[in-house]
């Protein structure tokens, strides 16, 4: 992204560039959900059977017209599933909800800046100033969900903090990569800082509306891919809106795709399916391999600028990027676990969902009513 904001000739529009990028991420979730929805009827298709569940050991009326009923849904539930159509089960898999507007239009404003910022610092500059969102996900988790934050947390927030800065105390011209395009440093760190704020609001703001509907939904939760649907698809109306309003007269003149080039499709590419892959990261994986990936892209980051930008990796740099893998890692450890108390056995199965700060999405169980009614089954 940072090499071909620099290249001479006509700029394209970063905000046409985040239209892109969401209807690009919206095209591939939805061929994604496609793809699940024919694997999905293939199977059904040779499933149309069901198994009858044996009530023989109980004289209980209920249980037996509990057991009944559950049969008759479960065979319901196959036959709609075989005749079921696309729109049907798009429509089912999404459960949309408009609030989800209000996330996607914090995302879309937090792209717009990083575009901005990327334009006027390094890239590996800006890959470690924008680890400052860990420090605003943290602050806005403490003052609107009145989450505690451990004492290795707050040191390790305060590390970042102090790497962050030290790297942006690092403004020798002499060591900025060069650019054809005009750029000011203050307006990509003000730029980056917004994007954090944005980020760690956007995912604060996910969970305090989306978690109390998880928890009292007896459906099970979208998937990923359906989540990003609908992120994406408010996210490309804000952003298309957006870019009129913000570059109308250059679009309008110039056309809306000034600039772009096979180099442009490549970076779109990479931030849309970027954002997917991030997506994945966070629920088949956890905060230390995550982390990890961070310190890697950092350490690549500045390795590429170096040779093809010709950026001069400063002591204070070094010193900078150290700091914030510190911080990163003391944050993204488990900590010891906490002295048991006593609960119940099905409070216990059921753990709360973690962290949801950084993708749209809410991961959780459905089978809180089937432990109860299998220890129902057991007492009687």
């Amino acid at each position: 992204m940072r090499y071909s904001r620099t290249r001479p000739g006509t700029m394209y529009l970063g905000s046409t560039a985040v239209c892109c990028d969401e209807a690009m991420k919206l095209i591939t979730c939805l061929g994604i959900l496609a793809f699940t929805y024919l694997n999905k009827k293939r199977k059904d298709d040779g499933s149309g059977s069901y198994t009858q569940l044996n009530s023989s050991n109980t004289n209980d009326d209920d249980i037996e017209s509990d057991i009944v009923d559950k049969e008759d849904e479960q065979n319901k539930t196959e036959i709609k599933a075989q005749h079921e159509s696309f729109i049907d089960y798009l429509k089912d898999e999404l459960q949309f909800d408009f609030r989800m507007a209000g996330l996607a239009g914090l995302y879309t404003v937090q792209k717009n800046l990083l575009y901005v910022a990327v334009s006027n610092l390094d890239a590996a500059v800006f890959q470690v100033t924008y680890q400052a969102k860990i420090l605003t996900t943290a602050l806005f988790s403490v003052l609107l969900l009145k989450r505690r934050l451990s004492s290795q947390k707050m040191i390790g927030l305060f590390i970042l903090f102090v790497g962050v800065a030290t790297v942006q105390l690092d403004k020798v011209e002499a060591n900025a990569s060069k650019s054809h395009q005009e750029q000011h440093r203050m307006i990509g760190v003000l730029a980056v800082l917004g994007a954090c704020c944005t980020s760690g609001f956007g995912g604060v703001y996910f969970e305090l509306v989306l978690k109390p509907q998880a928890t009292s939904n007896p459906r099970p939760p979208p998937s990923v891919w359906a989540k990003n649907v609908q992120l994406s698809m408010f996210a490309f109306i804000i952003a298309f809106i957006a870019a009129y309003l913000k570059d109308g007269h250059a679009i309008m003149t110039e056309g809306f795709f000034q600039g772009y080039s096979p180099l442009v499709v490549l970076v779109i590419t990479f931030e849309a399916m970027g954002g997917l892959v991030v997506a994945v990261v966070i629920k088949y994986a956890d905060n230390i391999l995550k982390s990890f990936a961070t310190a890697v892209s950092i350490v690549t980051s500045t390795i590429v600028s170096a040779y093809v930008f010709d950026f001069h990796v400063s002591q204070l740099f070094i010193t900078g990027c150290g700091l914030v893998f510190l911080a990163i890692g003391m944050y993204s450890r488990k900590e010891e676990a906490e002295p048991k108390t006593a609960t119940s056995p099905a409070r216990k199965k059921q753990p709360l969902p973690q962290q949801m700060s950084d993708i749209a999405m809410v991961s959780g169980s459905s089978g809180a009513e089937g432990t109860l009614n299998s220890r129902k089954v057991n007492i009687v």
